[in-house]
């Protein structure tokens, strides 16, 4: 019994890292038409850490377009991924179609929400001509902010000195279940 209480409580030694996807719109576009749209995704885990999102199962004649972007979550918070994301309809139907979109991140499980598409001929018009003849040159994508550990020094992603990144609950729990199989071992020994 004790060896098997030492394996459950190791496992949550360690920070854990959980995301989940909060938030992904219905996205409306046109045939031949763009679409910018937002995923929110949460961390629910308790260490901060890089996260990404993935695609798959997307029709054919649709495609996401722009930069993919990785960016720093820290724990317990929400944020949004709208790195110029965009759903690019070419030669398909009208009608409603989905695709699913995922979270990468090291050490999470995965997740996947599913993102509706809606294609009609009855979405508003594109953005570009929405905004007027004054915007006719190419929209250029800002980049994303991916940062990597190589010295650099970017406040947002790096923790503080003298701050250290904790376990999750689970470390203290394991410590104390190991204080309290010792000292029964101590008392049965007498």
């Amino acid at each position: 019994m004790p060896v098997l209480l030492l394996v459950l409580m190791a496992g949550q030694a360690e920070a854990s890292v959980f995301f989940k996807i909060v938030e992904v719109p219905t996205v409306y576009v046109s045939p031949e038409g763009e679409a910018s749209f937002t995923i929110f995704v949460e961390n629910l885990g308790s260490k901060s850490t890089y996260a990404g999102l993935k695609f798959r199962n997307i029709p054919e004649g649709l495609s996401i377009v722009g930069p993919r972007c990785t960016k720093w979550v820290d724990s317990g918070t929400t944020l949004e991924f709208d790195c110029q994301l965009s759903v690019e309809a070419g030669d398909i139907s009208p009608g409603s179609y989905s695709f699913e979109v995922g979270i990468v991140a090291t050490g999470a499980p995965p997740e996947w929400t599913e993102v509706e598409v809606i294609v009609s001929d009855d979405v508003a018009p594109r953005i570009e001509e929405a905004e007027g003849a004054d915007s006719a040159e190419p929209e250029e994508y800002p980049p994303c902010p991916v940062v990597r550990d190589v010295g650099g020094t970017d406040e947002e992603s790096v923790p503080g000195e003298g701050e250290e990144e904790t376990p999750g609950f689970g470390g203290g729990a394991a410590l104390g279940a190991l204080a309290l199989i010792f000292i029964s071992e101590r008392i049965r020994r007498r």
